[in-house]
């Protein structure tokens, strides 16, 4: 565990010693990983360096939240929750370094949290066959929800098929849009994207006429948009990161393009705004978002609510400002965030299901797994039956302030 967080576990122990609330624990199960008389450890690899470490940052901040708030009231079943956090900088072979660590040393009693789909493809495999669950991946690649070859996977977020379905209706139906076209990352998240794309397109008979990729962690994507110019497009559907997307979309603007350009949920409608260079208002109606979460902003929702005040008391809001420098706090950190604080409640949730008396990995992931709903606030998390994939909830928005879906299911 890193320094940061054994502190704070001690302190929140502590808090809770002093206050008389702590409750006597039982034993630890024979044979348990990852939990002892004391407390229940998770462990986590995500980017904390990097280009994407905003990303890591947010989803660890959100998922300390649901922990310390879960410990001020006496932890679960008498044990403090604590998260062991490792550094991947979204490179695949520190990711399966990080996931063998975890494995060799069998002191987490799952993984959960982890960011991309590139680093997300080795660490599950040693996961799995170390007998370790793996909750709340922030990617919605196809690979990671083939439950026969992933059991040990517990997916929390609509999938990217599922966003494309959204984004393609409204874009086809809706606005008439026929020509398309795909920029996309060249690894793993890319094309699986891509491959999701071309799949959701040939359910309208609908070709992808010009695709274009360029490398991770680059900002030389221009090149990308004036390869797709000769295909006469009027649809372009973008697989990447916030800065390459910006990247993008200011140079279409620039060059005068028409087209409706679509994002996926890894990049927030707000934080691109705030990017862009001068746009008129008829594009903005032409940039369009799917998010996999509520707005972070809606008062009206109890999850909401009680986000933002975990936030605020386990003294999160200064780590949502950390990680890219020159990245100011912003709706995109309290989305991360947010989902991470769904992921923290969900285990906790199935932890507290489970019973003190049988927490093991067996037992928590057949009750994750199992059909019953989890019920987060006013937010709720069901597994289908043959399946691991808990949610499928896709909100559709563009630049203009239009909310265009609410919530669709597809």
């Amino acid at each position: 565990m890193n320094r940061r967080n054994r502190s704070k576990a001690r302190r929140t122990l502590a808090l809770v010693v002093v206050a008389g609330s702590w409750c006597w624990t039982s034993a630890a199960p024979p044979g348990s990983k990852g939990i002892t008389d004391e407390a229940v450890e998770f462990g986590q690899s995500a980017c904390f360096s990097g280009p994407n470490a905003h990303l890591g940052i947010s989803y660890r901040t959100g998922i300390e939240a649901a922990f310390s708030e879960r410990n001020q009231q006496g932890g679960i079943h008498g044990r403090s929750i604590e998260l062991v956090s490792l550094d991947d900088a979204y490179e695949s072979g520190k990711a399966a370094a990080n996931a063998k660590r975890f494995v060799a040393q069998d002191d987490v009693f799952a993984v959960v949290g982890g960011i991309g789909t590139p680093t997300a493809k080795r660490i599950a495999p040693v996961l799995r066959e170390g007998g370790v669950p793996f909750v709340g991946i922030l990617t919605g690649a196809a690979i990671l929800r083939n439950s026969n070859r992933y059991p040990n996977i517990v997916n929390l977020r609509a999938s990217y098929r599922q966003e494309l379905h959204v984004l393609v209706h409204h874009m086809v139906r809706d606005l008439g849009k026929r020509r398309f076209g795909v920029i996309y990352q060249d690894d793993a998240f890319g094309r699986s994207v891509l491959a999701d794309v071309v799949s959701v397109l040939g359910e309208h008979e609908i070709p992808v006429l010009a695709k274009s990729s360029y490398s991770p962690n680059t900002h030389a994507v221009h090149s990308s948009l004036f390869t797709l110019e000769k295909a006469d497009l009027d649809a372009v559907l973008l697989a990447g990161s916030l800065a390459a997307n910006v990247d993008v979309i200011n140079l279409a603007n620039l060059l005068r393009h028409e087209y409706v350009m679509a994002n996926l949920s890894v990049v927030a409608a707000h934080d691109l705004y705030e990017r862009l260079n001068d746009i008129s208002a008829s594009s903005l109606e032409r940039l369009l978002f799917s998010e996999v979460v509520p707005d972070p902003e809606d008062e009206g929702s109890q999850l909401v609510r009680r986000f933002r005040r975990a936030i605020e008391d386990s003294e999160g809001l200064n780590e949502l400002s950390k990680g890219t420098p020159g990245l100011t706090r912003g709706h995109f950190e309290y989305s991360v965030a947010l989902e991470g604080y769904i992921v923290g409640r969900y285990v906790l949730e199935v932890l507290s299901e489970v019973g003190a008396d049988n927490l093991t990995r067996v037992a928590f992931l057949a009750k994750a797994l199992d059909s019953e709903p989890v019920e987060i606030d006013d937010w709720r998390i069901q597994v289908e039956p043959g399946t691991n994939a808990g949610s499928s909830f896709v909100r559709l928005v563009d630049l203009a302030g239009a909310d265009l879906s609410s919530g669709e299911t597809p």
